[in-house]
């Protein structure tokens, strides 16, 4: 059974969402083969260099281009924020216009993703509380997962 896509609904024409990291090993394909079945044009992971080691995904970034998917990597410390709000907000903006399906994932698909699904939808116009509650509604509980997180997107323009 491959992970769950919890795609945002909000008044921008973005199809965005955001998951838990995919699983490792021989579903590795198959959670690939998912997202392609599902329209996903760009997956973005957020997870750092040492957890794709410990969780076995080194072949994430390489499955995805075997299967036309763009993958991108935007490392934020788990329960952490951006250490370059600029740098992250080029990305998010980045993103916001590229016109494609997104899936956003972490480690478990509430904080770090929150955090960078909500800066693609501030990107894009979106009103930082009113993004809040949508990714908490398809992510069906509340989001991010840290104060700090919350706060950082809060305080983004």
């Amino acid at each position: 059974m491959p992970s769950d896509l919890y795609w945002i609904e909000t008044a921008s024409p973005l199809r965005l969402a955001i998951m838990a990291r995919p699983r490792a090993g021989d579903w590795l394909e198959d959670e690939v083969d998912h997202w392609k079945r599902s329209g996903v044009d760009v997956v973005v992971s957020l997870l750092e260099a040492q957890e794709v080691e410990e969780l076995a995904l080194r072949e994430e970034a390489m499955l995805c281009r075997e299967r036309g998917i763009a993958f991108r990597s935007f490392p934020i410390a788990d329960r952490g924020v951006p250490e370059d709000i600029e740098a992250a907000l080029r990305f998010a903006r980045e993103m916001a216009s590229t016109g494609q399906s997104i899936a956003v994932h972490c480690r478990a698909g509430i904080g770090r993703s929150s955090l960078m699904a909500a800066a693609i939808l501030i990107s894009a116009g979106e009103e930082a509380g009113a993004v809040l509650s949508a990714i908490a509604q398809a992510r069906g509980l509340p989001v991010p997962d840290t104060e700090t997180q919350r706060a950082w997107v809060l305080n983004l323009r």
